[in-house]
C-alpha cells in the first residue's frame, strides 16, 4: 500500500556526499534529473513534488520534451502496478523506458494518477551547488509530513500576532502622549 507517512527529508546513503549537503543541494539549489543511459535531461526539481517509495519512483507535475508519453494505454494485472491502466514515458534519447504516467489505479494508487513516475534507478541527478551527478536511487526526495509543517506554521503566525499586538501596543502608548 502506498504510505505518504513514509516521505522523508532528502537523505543520502552515498558516501561521497555529506547528508547535511544533500539536503541542502535540494532545498535551496536547482536540480536536473537526467537519463542514466544517454544523459539526456528529463525534468528539474521545480518539477519534483514527492516519491513514491513503494514503486521506487519520482513524482512529477512536470517533465522536458525529451520524455514522450506512449499514446497507447497499457494495463498491467500484476506487479508493482497491479490492476492499473497506464501510458508508458519514454527517453526521446535512447528510447529506453523511464516511467508511466497511471490513468486508472486501484484506491492505494489513487494519488498518483495523472503524475509523472520517472523511475530513479534509470536516471542520476545533477546537484548544481556541489557540481556533482549522483545516482537518483542514492537520494530521498520526500518531503516532510503535512502536520509537522502546519505545526511550524501554526507557531510562527503565534509569534508574528504577538509582536504585531506589541507593535499596535507602542503606537497606541505614543499617539496618546
Amino acid at each position: 500500500m502506498y504510505d505518504f507517512e513514509s516521505f522523508q527529508s532528502c537523505d543520502t546513503d552515498d558516501q561521497k556526499l555529506e547528508n547535511e549537503s544533500v539536503n541542502q543541494a535540494i532545498v535551496d539549489n536547482p536540480v536536473t534529473f537526467h537519463c542514466g543511459r544517454c544523459n539526456t535531461v528529463w525534468a528539474d526539481s521545480r518539477g519534483i513534488c514527492g516519491e513514491a517509495t513503494s514503486v521506487n519512483s519520482l513524482i512529477c507535475l512536470e517533465v522536458t520534451q525529451d520524455v514522450t508519453i506512449n499514446s497507447e494505454s497499457e494495463w498491467s494485472l500484476d506487479g508493482q502496478f497491479g490492476a492499473c491502466v497506464y501510458n508508458s514515458l519514454q527517453c526521446a534519447g535512447c528510447l529506453c523506458l523511464v516511467g508511466v504516467i497511471l490513468c486508472s489505479t486501484p484506491q492505494h494508487l489513487s494519488a498518483l494518477r495523472n503524475l509523472f513516475l520517472l523511475k530513479k534507478d534509470e536516471m542520476y541527478c545533477y546537484i548544481f551547488s556541489t557540481g556533482q551527478m549522483v545516482n537518483a536511487s542514492t537520494l530521498n526526495f520526500g518531503v516532510p509530513p503535512l502536520g509537522e509543517r502546519l505545526s511550524e506554521l501554526r507557531q510562527l503566525i503565534q509569534e508574528t500576532e504577538s509582536h504585531l499586538g506589541n507593535v499596535s501596543a507602542v503606537m497606541d502608548d505614543t499617539r496618546t502622549k
